[in-house]
């Protein structure tokens, strides 16, 4: 049989110019009904399957050069500026990918755009395109190094700009590139050799779409079992693992209003490496009175980590009605306010939320918080998107049924509250933006992600006139987009609010170059609005940075893959002098101290 594969390949190259001639006069509506055109459309996509081809059989255009010149145009697109810098990795995954899609595409644009009847080799680009070409490319890569160093600038990087991890890289992610020419020219070569078996029994019109159904079917079987499920079990692993160990630094708490201290009923050992770092760390009454005037109380932090094997599904329930215990225990439910944070995947909670709550409340405060999962929040949301959501949903129900057996005028109030699929997770824990309106008293939400169903209603939903990325809401009556803090008290044109800010109070605070926020899977057939609207200067959209649909998926994918939660990108407050204190928690509060003789909302 390969020698066979090698003959073919061979006669390819005299046979190409004929090739589409034959393809076309072997499938007819006469004789094959409506079935003519899809299945010479099947036959021709199995040849350059997936897309790219390097050998050939009869139906391969004469070369593919085309593809080459796709590939090279791609790579303009690939190292092109996007929302944050590409660590050399994940320029490589961009320019691999990129370079594989543009030599697919221009392959099958040359071959519908060459004539059928033409007996003339497919002839290459004259030499002024080509020479033209290579110095767009040169001048494009010098553009995108220039670019580089002003983005390392802006996100404030500790590293100093090298030109030597963006060729490496380029390289390696055409050397992928190659790989993949590699992977598909092999695939086309199994189904290649399925085709020809069945070609003994069937007839072409029977045979091709089934060797492409077979092959596909069971190079996709293989894959999943040899590849994905031994990279999610390998992954879950060391996951668990990780969680399992103990942070330098984070001690186990004696002060009973933490979870895992003595007192506590959850065991320290099963809170999880995130989890015993949120207990342990944070403000203590004494650092409070430190800051602000008057006296403070000893803030209470409660965490209910995921004691569970990688293979058994994690009982929120259960969970839950001990993280209300522990409330009880602790005394939460006799402070003025409790806030529930959603982590993310890992356990991981932005100090900024938890400690800036309990400065701005002066330490009369609980957070509670649940661990979902042991996966990083890429892992963990591809796993299973439905877990941040339901622990969080689980959590609030239980603590509001708890809340409602108490007077309304002295019961504390509560607050949500998360960053990045933490957000997601506490955000989306209510089914409309009025669910969560009506239940809690206000939120802080930082970097959520742009498929977050309540994020995406309000912003689609945004007063006329407003950007996609600091959009306004009913003239700032309830909710808030902001990117910097004096967005609390203005709207992104700098004027003041139409409506004043009354309770509940949500903060959605987003960065502009925060990809977290700014992927979402309908950039793959559109572009979206934030890439047409001025920014903060008034300055349009950089074009040549997106733009392209399909090329803003994967360039935001990559720009998600690349961050690294540097402060420019998304921007948090430092917990030093008062006048500095996290601005959005004490808008939040600022109404008063509910004990001090406030009505409760």
């Amino acid at each position: 049989m390969p020698s066979n594969f090698l003959v073919k390949a061979r006669t390819a190259l005299d046979q190409l110019p004929d090739a589409l001639q034959r393809a076309r006069s072997r499938y007819s509506v006469k004789r094959d009904g409506v079935l003519a055109l899809p299945m010479g459309v099947l036959e021709v996509l199995a040849d350059i399957s997936p897309g790219v081809r390097m050998g050939g059989l009869r139906r391969l255009p004469p070369s593919f050069r085309a593809g080459l010149a796709g590939a090279e145009v791609a790579t303009w697109g690939a190292v092109s500026p996007s929302l944050l810098p590409h660590s050399w990795w994940a320029t490589a995954a961009n320019v691999g990918v990129l370079q594989g899609l543009g030599h697919g595409f221009a392959t099958v644009a040359s071959q519908a755009l060459r004539p059928v009847r033409s007996d003339e080799p497919q002839s290459l680009l004259p030499g002024p395109v080509r020479l033209a070409m290579t110095g767009v490319t040169a001048g494009v890569f010098v553009t995108s190094l220039h670019r580089r160093a002003h983005q390392e600038k802006l996100v404030e990087s500790d590293e100093k700009f090298k030109v030597s991890p963006q060729i490496l890289g380029i390289t390696v992610g055409t050397l992928g590139y190659g790989v993949v020419l590699l992977v598909g020219d092999a695939i086309q070569t199994f189904i290649d050799a399925i085709n020809e078996l069945l070609g003994k029994k069937l007839p072409p019109v029977a045979s091709w779409p089934l060797a492409i159904a077979g092959g596909g079917a069971l190079l996709i079987l293989v894959g999943d079992q040899m590849v994905v499920r031994r990279f999610a079990v390998r992954v879950s692993r060391q996951a668990q693992e990780l969680d399992r160990e103990f942070m330098r630094g984070a001690d186990q708490p004696k002060r009973p209003e933490r979870s895992g201290s003595p007192e506590s009923l959850v065991d320290w050992n099963t809170m999880g490496r995130q989890g015993r770092a949120v207990v342990a760390g944070g403000p203590r009454k004494e650092d409070i009175e430190r800051l602000v005037d008057g006296g403070a109380m000893e803030p209470i932090r409660i965490f209910v980590g995921l004691d569970t094997e990688r293979d058994q599904a994690p009982d929120f329930e259960e969970m839950a009605a001990v993280a209300v215990e522990e409330m009880h225990r602790t005394g939460a439910f006799e402070r003025s306010h409790i806030a529930v944070m959603s982590a993310a995947g890992t356990g991981w909670i932005n100090d900024f939320h938890t400690s800036g709550f309990e400065f701005v409340t002066r330490g009369d405060s609980a957070v509670v918080a649940m661990q979902y999962s042991y996966l990083p929040s890429a892992y963990s949301y591809l796993a299973d998107r439905k877990n941040p959501v339901n622990s969080s949903r689980v959590l609030i129900e239980a603590i509001r049924s708890e809340l409602e057996q108490l007077d309304p005028e002295t019961r504390p109030k509560l607050y949500v509250g998360g960053e990045s699929l933490g957000a997601y997770g506490v955000s989306d824990a209510f089914e409309t933006v009025e669910e969560f309106l009506e239940q809690t008293s206000g939120g802080v939400f930082t970097g959520t992600p742009g498929f977050a169903s309540n994020h995406s209603y309000l912003t689609r939903h945004r007063e006329k006139g407003s950007p996609q990325r600091l959009p306004l809401i009913d003239g700032g009556r309830h909710v808030r987009f902001t990117a910097h803090p004096a967005h609390l008290r203005h709207d992104f044109r700098g004027h003041s609010y139409a409506n004043t800010w009354v309770e509940p109070r949500f903060v959605f605070a987003q960065h502009a170059s925060d990809p977290v926020v700014w992927w979402e899977p309908s950039l793959a057939w559109k572009a979206p609005d934030w890439l047409r609207e001025p920014g903060s200067r008034g300055e349009p959209a950089a074009r040549p940075a997106l733009g392209r649909a399909g090329h803003d998926a994967l360039d935001a994918a990559g720009d998600v893959l690349a961050d690294r939660h540097r402060p420019a990108a998304v921007e948090g407050l430092p917990l030093t002098p008062r006048a500095q204190l996290p601005r959005r928690n004490r808008r939040l509060l600022e109404r008063g101290h509910p004990r001090r003789g406030r009505r409760r909302g």
